[in-house]
């Protein structure tokens, strides 16, 4: 699907797709808003495309946002909770951003690149979810770090990652400075002229953009699903792969739909006309259809990241912080920051620091509760 991606990008063009004269094509067809004709009752595609995916937006957000609330108030493991909260709030940032990109049909454009910065950080967070997993096993940290890394780093000996998880860690982690760099890139660009969503020649920023994307997503995707099959055994209870398509889906099928729309108007199956603008269909149309998905995608998530292993009422099992703490600490996103710069083993010491002070906390290991006193047992860290 990520393949995809740079294909989907670069259909939605003009016929020959080249610009004239490194001019950027204008829309072929625009009217006034006040001359645009009804699609429903009184309502233009604009206006009834606001009101839908806006709706839509609410009834995802009161999901996920019941959620996010049942986490909060039994945060009982903040190293593992905090990643879920990021992971599940993917669906309110899609859902805005959709809904923005609708409605502003004059910054539309300047807003698509935030589908790319909200998954990264979600994919982001679900490789520290996945490291955590398999950390909280008994032994966990010498299956992700080597025969005997637990005893060297208990001696405070200097260690270093395996080669395997240091590759798998960057080509994940990258995705999440590339996003930021590659929206502000796409920002200036267009404000100065040199994007052009309707050309893919080089002279444009566009044909650029699309391609190191791509490839950025490219690597972070299979980069997760490498560290699976390599850690399969470890994260069998777990059900990560519906965990990662419960959220990743989100960004697969936008690029489905956008291909999609792309080839109907490249064969001019669907035209600008009095009722839809060239944005409607090339910008507006495809946010619309992914707004209306979110409430699935809630409810999906909801089921693939359920609170009952951490929740309140399981002997040993009680909140470390207040609702509010716990959300200060799942928003507070410099791990994700940092990571990138410490690495692996330097991140999970300061994460067993972390724990140490804390004196102890539970985790749920296969239907069990594990205690970690003092750092030692079972390690959790990501």
């Amino acid at each position: 699907m990520d393949i995809a991606y740079l294909v989907t990008r670069n259909s939605n063009h003009d016929n020959d797709g080249n610009g004239t004269d490194g001019v950027c094509p204008s829309d072929p067809y625009s009217l006034p808003a006040d001359q645009m004709k009804p699609v429903l009752g009184s309502l233009t595609f604009h206006e009834f495309a606001t009101i839908l995916s806006g709706a839509c937006g609410l009834a995802s957000l009161l999901v996920i946002s019941f959620a996010v609330f049942q986490h909060a108030t039994n945060f009982s493991n903040p190293i593992q909770q905090r990643q879920v909260i990021r992971i599940l709030m993917l669906v309110p940032w899609v859902a805005l951003f959709s809904f923005l990109i609708v409605w502003q049909e004059g910054v539309g454009e300047y807003l698509v690149e935030s589908l790319d910065f909200g998954c990264s950080i979600a994919i982001s967070a679900f490789l520290l979810l996945l490291c955590d997993f398999v950390l909280a096993n008994p032994g966990g940290f010498d299956e992700l770090f080597g025969p005997g890394a637990s005893k060297v780093a208990r001696e405070g000996e200097t260690a270093d990652s395996p080669k395997w998880l240091k590759k798998t860690w960057y080509m994940v982690l990258q995705y999440f400075p590339v996003a930021i760099i590659m929206w502000i890139a796409m920002a200036i660009s267009l404000a100065v002229g040199t994007y052009c969503g309707a050309s893919n020649k080089p002279k444009f920023a566009h044909i650029w953009l699309s391609t190191i994307q791509v490839l950025s997503t490219t690597f972070a995707v299979l980069a997760c699903l490498r560290f699976f099959k390599l850690r399969k055994a470890q994260l069998a209870s777990h059900k990560v792969l519906l965990k990662f398509a419960a959220f990743k889906g989100i960004i697969g099928l936008n690029a489905l739909q956008v291909f999609i729309t792309g080839i109907l108007v490249g064969n001019n199956v669907i035209k600008p006309d009095e009722h839809m603008t060239y944005h409607d269909i090339k910008v507006a149309l495809p946010s619309l259809l992914l707004a209306c998905e979110m409430p699935f995608f809630s409810v999906l998530l909801f089921c693939a990241f359920p609170v009952g292993v951490y929740k309140d009422g399981k002997e040993g099992v009680s909140p470390v912080v207040g609702p509010l703490m716990a959300l200060a600490q799942a928003f507070n996103i410099m791990d994700l920051m940092s990571c990138f710069v410490r690495g692996p083993i330097r991140l999970v010491r300061e994460q067993q620091r972390g724990i140490q002070r804390a004196m102890s906390f539970p985790l749920q290991v296969e239907g069990e509760v594990v205690e970690i006193l003092g750092g030692k047992g079972t390690h959790s860290a990501v």
